[in-house]
């Protein structure tokens, strides 16, 4: 049996998108696999030195998560290249676990805190708007890497408690 892409009259014939909605969200696709929690946030600067502070509530992320599940951390390549040694890890090796995000719409930016199956995540780079393609591929891309790992702190990370969701099936196209 033949499958051809659009609709057609023809007798005997079955076409891809018979009878399908094609207008967007109206199917579940590769955004729909996944989701995320974003913390909002901005860096302040003070007589003490420099800290984060959560700018809004954290919104729930219907996405696409690619990690390095098959795959061991990366780690930088020497003591000399680690930017953030602390009292208890001076230099050295400091691991690098990446992930990439794909996702119709994205409330936050470069300072983002991001919560994903247990672990924290930082933007890794301003997220960007990919607005080629037809409406149905439309998307942002965020990269962002792991910075505490839940496994080790009592209790875990628990997920935080959100006020929105955005990105789902039958939600809007996102903005540039």
């Amino acid at each position: 049996m033949m499958a051809f892409l659009f609709d057609d009259d023809t007798n005997e014939r079955h076409y891809l998108y018979e009878d399908d909605q094609t207008d967007y969200g109206g199917q579940k696709q590769l955004f729909d696999t996944d989701y995320v929690v974003v913390i909002p946030r901005k860096h302040v600067q003070d007589a003490h030195g420099g800290q984060y502070v959560q700018t809004g509530d954290p919104v729930k992320v219907i996405c696409c998560v690619e990690g390095r599940a098959q795959q061991a951390g990366m780690f930088s390549i020497s003591g000399a290249e680690d930017k953030t040694p602390s009292s208890d890890n001076p230099g050295g090796l400091e691991e690098v676990t990446p992930l990439q995000i794909i996702a119709r719409e994205w409330p936050g930016d470069i300072y983002s805190r991001i919560w994903y199956k247990g672990d924290y995540y930082d933007a890794d780079g301003a997220p960007t708007w990919r607005g080629s393609g037809s409406r149905f591929s439309r998307h942002w891309e965020v990269r962002a890497r792991r910075v505490v790992i839940g496994d080790y702190l009592d209790g875990g990370i628990s997920e935080p408690e959100w006020v929105k969701e955005v990105g789902g099936v039958g939600k809007g196209h996102g903005s540039a």
